[in-house]
């Protein structure tokens, strides 16, 4: 019926036509035939379809002893399939050995918390399936081998091992799990009528190929209820009784131990002084991920430590070849990421390098905007975000702001990177700009409108994605746009301490590419992150006129505001006032104070500070309760006592020890109840702590330092009455008043 010499095309698109006469001459659906066969409707419909061309021999069995086919029909379906037919129609062995489990080739480390927690959950009846699932290279085997090990003593003899890398059909599934427990059966009841009575531990390797066998393993449990499975994949099964157990990456210290080991047994000699400080920075560039970080001690090995670290960044794969007993999928990270990729649906696959070229920590907002850059170029950003998340490719930030933020791990980012076309890339740069444009708006506007002090950590957490649109504004010429984003984030910047970094932002653009608003703008950024008095208060006071021929009133304010506090520390009071009390007819007169907070609250904390340099405490006192009572009045949250946090420790840069003790005083008075702002309780106390190292008070600043570790203990009344008494305690010392 066939011809020997036709080739293997031929052979199975007969063997296609064969099955599919067989079942239709006996009126089967294919839904019938394959109950009848107890294989799965879509191998049928594969093999029939030609799809399909190497069938198990178990499967070809089964399929001709449900079609009740005679010996001659059932020679002539067997034959088709050539090598195979001759397979399948062999008996089964009388004796297969069973495969067992081998203990891991390397040492474990760290992963004790996790093997008593899958011995203990298998242990218990609703337990008896658990998934081990986490990113390619975290070790799902390797902890899956030694938990079977632990488990080994309760279960003699009946521990095996079925490695699924390669099984890609349900059916081929069953003939290795069934091959690794030395079973016969073509079916799973035939392998759980195999199991039955036994107490058996099967340990199933890489399933995240198969998942489509998950409700037969629900059925072998079943089946037999002293069994029990363990299995590693990439994603879960998502069945109801699974238990997923996620394998985490090893924290710092069990990274470092687990990278030395590695250094050791590739013969490196032992490391200097300056090497521990290299190798954390390589574990961190690994994020923790074993088969990254043995990988890179396989390299370290050879260059060194901080040889390799040298030139990690530039390095696009690594000097030296992963060890050859690792699976090819495992000898590089690449290899690795690749495997996961190839799981992905096209958007997922299209998602994840666009995402690696965002470094560190990003929202769903920014997905959003790299997912959709432009109409013609989307993806579907949620589907596919939430596929790279359950496999593992995207994990949840360690962050407790205020949104859910979310990144890649390191060794995923940078090889995914390397796979983004230029127009991709393009892509992505354009989607960010118009983001991080629109993002800085709305939360420039919420600072200055309403003092939001969440838009400002929301500004801290999010400026590497903002940095990435603004380099994009400037590297295409848009500079007025570039300039507008400056201007929007420049004030968090500087509230939470990224002055250097607001400067360099300012230092990309040149005022001759800028209309006068924009100038405007980029003078008020450069004025803020400028250290020196002089040119603080030149630059101000040029940002100030220019805000005022463009009128441009809360510009124009903010730029008085600086020239005063510049004005301050060249000693010139006077001055000061003047540039004040313009800036409060400006707000009073051309300003909705409803929507410029920022301004209605620094004109007075302007003012106590001015009172301050003239010895007037309690003027200066008055002025920051004034300020605080306009940010309550006008429903705002915007914190009085952060910005005299601020001022403290610039007047104890400037050697102004005890103004910067009446200031924290200040602040601690004016703080919210306690347990609502226990981060700025401690900075307080720490600045404290500083001021007392600086007057030379060794035992003071130790005290301080232990007020900070009281953390959310620390009441604000206490703080409060301790820094009053800490004043007098400075002046005391530098002879003040």
């Amino acid at each position: 019926m066939v011809n020997d010499s036709a080739g293997p095309a031929q052979k199975a698109i007969s063997f296609a036509a064969l099955l599919r006469d067989f079942r239709e001459a006996r009126s089967l659906t294919q839904q019938e035939l394959a109950t009848a066969a107890k294989v799965s409707v879509d191998a049928v419909s594969a093999l029939e379809r030609g799809r399909r061309t190497r069938p198990q021999p178990h499967t070809v069995r089964a399929l001709a002893t449900a079609l009740q086919l005679r010996d001659a029909d059932r020679m002539a379906l067997l034959s088709a399939l050539g090598r195979a037919g001759d397979v399948a129609l062999e008996m089964p062995s009388r004796k297969l050995t069973p495969r067992t489990p081998s203990p891991p080739s390397v040492e474990v480390v760290g992963r004790d918390d996790e093997v008593a927690e899958i011995v203990a959950v298998l242990g218990t009846a609703p337990g008896r399936l658990v998934t081990l699932t986490g990113p390619g290279g975290v070790g799902k085997t390797t902890v899956a081998l030694v938990a079977a090990d632990a488990m080994a003593a309760e279960r003699p003899g009946a521990v095996y091992f079925a490695d699924l890398t390669d099984v890609t059909e349900s059916d081929d599934a069953l003939a290795t799990v069934a091959h690794a427990v030395a079973c016969a059966a073509d079916t799973w009841t035939g392998l759980a009528e195999h199991l039955a009575g036994m107490s058996a531990l099967l340990v199933l390797d890489n399933l995240e190929r198969v998942t489509a066998c998950g409700p037969h393993l629900t059925e072998l449990l079943t089946a037999s209820p002293d069994t029990v499975i363990l299995a590693t994949s990439r994603v879960p099964l998502r069945l109801r009784r699974e238990r997923e157990v996620r394998i985490a990456p090893l924290g710092p210290s069990a990274a470092e131990r687990f990278f030395g080991e590695r250094l050791a047994a590739a013969g490196a000699p032992l490391m200097g002084r300056g090497d521990d400080g290299a190798v954390a920075l390589l574990c961190r560039q690994a994020d923790g991920l074993p088969l990254a970080i043995e990988l890179l001690a396989a390299a370290a090995a050879r260059l060194g430590p901080r040889a390799l670290l040298e030139r990690i960044d530039a390095l696009t794969e690594l000097p030296v070849a992963g060890p050859q007993d690792l699976p090819a999928r495992q000898r590089s990270m690449a290899a690795t990421v690749e495997w996961s990729c190839r799981m992905l649906g096209p958007s997922a696959q299209r998602l994840l390098p666009r995402l690696a070229m965002v470094p560190g920590s990003f929202s769903l907002a920014t997905v959003d905007a790299i997912a959709a850059p432009d109409a013609a170029d989307a993806v579907d950003a949620v589907g596919a975000f939430a596929e790279l998340i359950e496999h593992f490719l995207v994990t949840r930030a360690d962050d407790t702001g205020p949104v859910t933020r979310y990144r890649l791990l390191e060794p995923v980012r940078r090889h995914a990177v390397e796979t983004l076309e230029p127009a991709d890339r393009e892509h992505v740069r354009r989607g960010v700009a118009r983001w991080a444009l629109r993002t800085g708006r709305e939360h420039g506007a919420r600072i200055r409108g309403r003092g939001d002090m969440t838009a400002v950590e929301q500004v801290e957490t999010d400026r590497h994605v903002l940095r990435l649109g603004f380099d994009h504004l400037v590297d295409t010429g848009q500079y007025d746009a570039a300039a507008e984003l400056l201007w929007s984030v420049w004030l968090p910047l500087w509230m939470t301490g990224h002055t250097h970094e607001a400067h360099a932002w300012t230092n990309r653009l040149h005022e001759d590419d800028l209309s006068e608003h924009g100038r405007a703008r980029w003078l008020v950024a450069r004025a803020g992150s400028h250290r020196v008095a002089a040119d603080l208060f030149t630059t101000a006071e040029r940002a100030m006129h220019l805000a005022e021929r463009t009128d441009d009133a809360s510009l124009a304010v903010e730029a008085a505001i600086f020239a005063s506090a510049a004005a301050l520390r060249l000693e010139d009071l006077d001055g000061s006032q003047t540039l004040l009390a313009r800036a409060a007819v400006l707000m009073k007169k051309r300003l909705d104070v409803e929507r410029d907070v920022w301004a209605a609250v620094h004109v007075p904390i302007g003012y106590g500070d001015g009172a301050l340099l003239r010895g007037d405490r309690a003027a200066a006192a008055r002025h920051w309760r004034a300020a605080a009572d306009t940010a309550r009045r006008l429903g705002s949250d915007f914190s009085v006592p952060a910005v005299l946090a601020e001022c403290a420790q610039a007047a104890r840069s400037e050697g102004r020890l005890d103004d910067a003790a009446v200031m924290l005083a200040a602040a601690a008075e004016l703080s919210p109840p306690p347990r609502q702002d226990e981060r700025l309780r401690t900075q307080l106390a720490g600045v404290a702590a500083a001021v007392a190292a600086d007057l030379g008070d060794v035992a003071s600043a130790q005290w301080w330092e232990g007020v900070v570790g009281l953390g959310s203990v620390l009441g604000s009344d206490q703080l409060g009455v301790w820094l009053w008494e800490f004043v007098w305690c400075v002046g005391a010392v530098s002879g003040w008043g």
